[in-house]
């Protein structure tokens, strides 16, 4: 196919590079003028990524990208599907921005992973077209950029579902999704469990509120997925995925814990015992950091994660205290409130429509 990712971080420039590899016509797309500036300016002049591959026996080689480009225009013209890998804090900026640049001559789907109902910001801006919306809740690659230009492909999950809207169309659009990586096939109830099954929502939020002052102490030398996650933590959890799974329900979609959506994505066996799963992933897959509390982990996954499991929670009158607890804990942690920076139905483009009418809408 031919694919235009949005976004040229570590998710962007990992994917860019192996739908390069697995020969689809990709063009990345830098929507910011703000962070991985010297990285995009790298790949830019050398016209590609490097990689080394972890999920192919450290593997090295180089990907020359067909269009690394800031025009909107330029970049997605004659793209079948659009990949939006930005920070999905920044999904209704992003849809602002190429909303008026989108060939509908040969655009089929825009797919943002992670989504945390990112698709509405582009129905909203969009408006009535033929386009499908899918969201998806975890990238199939984990990477890092480790210098400009320089892509460390560290894991590959082994299963990915995603949800679309609209839902009756769901198999068309996943004819498209598949063709991207093998892992695709499988699908969520409707994009609210999709983004509430979003793994950051549970292990970054949380793994990074209870272990702040150790991120402090250890000045960049901390592992989150080996150290954050003791017996008391996963209490905690316990007690989130309950919340969320409520709230999940009370929209139509199916309850899983946040162990056994990880064991879902990470491991063949479905047999195995989640705890394991999720330890295995720590010891050869978890990524180390974050280095402070200037991290994603909290600024991104506290407001479309915890803000969203809030919002979703409170319109459909299911009780959230651990969530909002933890939403006013990472507040006072950076002095920043963030249960001011929840995202609104207003902002989804649905203040008109009544919780039964929404359901309606995603289902």
């Amino acid at each position: 196919m031919r694919i235009a990712i949005l976004g040229t971080g570590n998710a962007g420039c990992a994917h860019a590079y192996k739908l390069k590899e697995n020969g689809h016509v990709v063009n990345l797309i830098k929507t910011s003028n703000s962070i991985h500036e010297e990285n995009y300016n790298t790949i830019l002049n050398q016209g590609g990524l490097f990689g080394i591959d972890k999920t192919n026996g450290g593997k090295r080689g180089f990907q020359k990208i067909d269009i690394i480009t800031r025009n909107i225009e330029l970049g997605l013209k004659g793209v079948e599907l659009i990949l939006v890998m930005t920070q999905s804090l920044h999904h209704d900026k992003v849809a602002k921005l190429i909303a008026p640049h989108i060939d509908f001559a040969t655009t089929k789907i825009i797919f943002c992973v992670p989504g945390n109902l990112g698709s509405l910001f582009f129905r909203k801006e969009i408006g009535d077209s033929d386009l499908i919306f899918s969201e998806g809740e975890s990238t199939p690659y984990d990477a890092r950029i480790i210098e400009p230009g320089v892509v460390n492909i560290l894991f590959k999950n082994v299963r990915n579902a995603t949800a679309f809207l609209p839902n009756y169309r769901k198999k068309e659009g996943m004819s498209l999704i598949s063709k991207l990586v093998d892992t695709y096939g499988d699908y969520r109830t409707n994009i609210v469990e999709s983004a509430l099954h979003n793994p950051n929502l549970v292990v970054h939020t949380v793994g990074v509120i209870m272990s702040a002052n150790r991120i402090e102490k250890m000045k960049g030398e901390f592992w989150m997925y080996r150290e954050s996650f003791s017996p008391s933590i996963w209490n905690l959890i316990k007690q989130l995925d309950k919340e969320k799974n409520q709230v999940i329900e009370s929209y139509g979609g199916k309850a899983i814990s946040y162990l056994d959506a990880c064991k879902y994505r990470n491991e063949l066996d479905l047999n195995m015992d989640s705890l394991e799963v999720f330890n295995t992933y720590a010891e050869k897959g978890g990524p180390k950091g974050p280095e402070n509390l200037k991290t994603r982990y909290i600024h991104e996954d506290v407001v479309v994660g915890l803000g969203l499991l809030s919002t979703l929670g409170k319109e459909s009158q299911v009780p959230t205290p651990v969530t909002d607890s933890l939403i006013t804990i990472a507040s006072f942690l950076v002095n920043k409130d963030f249960h001011k920076l929840k995202r609104s139905k207003k902002d989804f483009g649905i203040e008109n429509l009544s919780k039964e009418e929404f359901i309606r809408l995603i289902n």
